[in-house]
């Protein structure tokens, strides 16, 4: 693909955002009728090197789902995973977008497009409409991401200076190399007082940003020949003329007007009754710097009624332990509080077991708040990331398991994912058969799990296992922004870790189908 970085390869990542069970709650908080939770078909065009696709297709063994990238490397890699974690039900494609057409693909109810929109040429994104509009199902849903406006028009120039400004390394300089060098140069300009960082300080922090991510990381973001920044409104024309409607955005909560509008600027949002003008409006007052949308093919349908029937009907459940569970979460402009005796008696049930409002609502304790106030309360959840969308669980998940139980890995993919995670090769995201998702996991968690699920050790024999991991790998081992510098001090701090892991973390994974009890 021509202007395309080619010669550096994506930095290996899970991107939560395009979740079929998360894009399924975008369409319910919207009042959509919502695409299947099971028997689906779904495509990832631009999937890299398959992590994120893989999981869910781990996670959604009944589904079907096709990756697309035109990187041989990331297509032998992601072909690779599909090997190793004994995946059947998804197939990868060395494609250019404009070639997909020629391919005997079915219809899909989820169609994304993460890290495109804005990095490839106006041909190579109406090609992808052109797929979107045959290809996907009527009222199945199309998530797109790109670099928004008016938050990039003031780290526009950022770009033009690492590209074109700053000194090359040599005339043959690949791209990683450009990249490392032109991030070096504008933070010594930064250090040095230039006036442009100083009056502008949102690119200042893009620099932050950059160090972490690394060399890899500003090569993608930065270093394509083709890179557009664009406001909502020109996107949702350009969808719209191809016959896609302006569904909804992630995060959750920003569909919801009440907790997405400043305060100060309520009253002036109180006129705007057109969803796409309120949306344009929310970008201005958040200075929004990139976007996550999410688009239905044909006519976009909004009723409290579908809302009410999702949000009532559907199993909910918390990925951490009562608690755990956040009793109040604090959003950019609100915060959202989940206290009083209806919250409390919600989290009490679907804290133990997934449960709907329909089943709550024969509890004797939840009775009197009525289905429809038990519902709100898991939508509000929702909105906060307290709780997510569940299969219904087996009594044997839910109950606590014997003290001296040993635990396995059913999933050969998750067997898969934690030995690369351990290695430090790829992202700690196992798959959840019971949140039809990925589920993170520490690498504090990742190494407690390799312990209760090696045959043979008993905890009498952890130590030296730990002792045994450290030596094996580089120290210090960096967790987040703390340094553990030896095998002695990991050894100590396991011996605490793996008393916490116990008694939280591991009857969590048992309930989400990510570990079950030896037998």
């Amino acid at each position: 693909m021509p202007g395309y970085v080619t010669d550096v390869a994506y930095p290996r990542a899970f991107i939560p955002q395009l979740s079929p069970a998360l894009l399924r709650l975008v369409a319910a908080v919207n009042g959509h009728p919502v695409p299947p939770e099971d028997d689906f078909d779904y495509c990832d065009l631009g999937c890299a090197g398959g992590d994120t696709i893989t999981t869910f297709a781990a996670a959604n063994r009944d589904a079907r789902f096709v990756g697309v990238d035109f990187s041989a490397e990331h297509v032998a890699q992601a072909r690779e995973r599909v090997r190793q974690g004994e995946l059947a039900n998804v197939r990868f494609l060395e494609r250019d977008f404009e070639d997909l057409a020629k391919d005997d693909l079915p219809l899909f109810d989820f169609i994304v497009a993460h890290g495109v929109w804005s990095w490839v040429s106006p041909r190579k994104r109406q090609a992808v409409l052109d797929f979107v509009r045959a290809r996907l199902k009527p009222g199945g849903l199309f998530y797109m991401s790109y670099n928004a406006l008016p938050g990039w028009a003031a780290i526009e120039p950022l770009r033009r200076l690492m590209r074109e400004l700053a000194p090359s390394v040599s005339a043959k300089a690949g791209t990683f190399e450009r990249a490392r060098e032109g991030f070096a140069f504008a933070q010594r300009l930064a250090d040095s007082g230039a006036a442009y960082f100083a009056n502008h300080p949102t690119a200042k922090s893009m620099l932050a940003l950059m160090q972490k991510g690394g060399s890899a990381y500003v090569a993608h973001e930065y270093f394509h020949d083709d890179w557009e920044p664009m406001y909502f409104a020109d996107v949702a024309r350009t969808l719209g003329a191809n016959g896609l409607g302006f569904l909804g955005q992630l995060p959750l909560y920003a569909n919801v007007r009440e907790l997405a509008i400043p305060p100060s600027l309520k009253k002036i949002a109180e006129s705007v009754t057109d969803r796409v003008t309120l949306e344009g409006l929310k970008d201005f007052a958040t200075n929004e710097l990139f976007r996550s949308d999410i688009y239905v093919h044909g006519k976009v349908e909004r009723a409290v009624s579908e809302t009410r029937y999702y949000f009532e009907g559907t199993p909910f459940g918390t990925l951490a332990s009562l608690a755990q569970v956040k009793r109040e979460v604090r959003l950019p402009f609100y915060t959202l509080e989940y206290k009083g005796p209806a919250y409390d008696g919600v989290l009490s049930v679907i804290a133990e077991r997934p449960s709907t409002a329909m089943e709550l609502v024969h509890r004797s304790a939840l009775g009197g708040d009525g289905q429809l106030r038990i519902g709100d309360c898991l939508m509000n959840l929702a909105l906060g990331g307290q709780v997510v969308p569940m299969r219904p669980v087996a009594a044997e998940a839910a109950a606590p398991a014997r003290e001296s139980a040993r635990y396995m890995i059913p999933d050969p993919f998750n067997r898969l994912v934690l030995e690369e995670a351990l290695t430090e090769t790829g992202p700690l995201v196992l798959a959840s058969p019971v949140t039809r998702d990925g589920v993170h996991v520490s690498l504090l968690e990742a190494l407690s799990i390799r312990l209760v699920t090696t045959a043979g050790l008993d905890p009498s024999g952890y130590a030296d296992a730990v002792r045994a991991y450290a030596r094996a790998r580089l120290m210090p081992l960096t967790l987040g922004d703390r340094k553990i510098k030896d095998a002695d001090e990991l050894t100590r701090i396991m011996a605490r870790e793996i008393e916490r892991f116990r008694a939280s973390s591991l009857p969590r994974l048992v309930l989400l189908g990510v570990l079950v009890v030896a037998a």
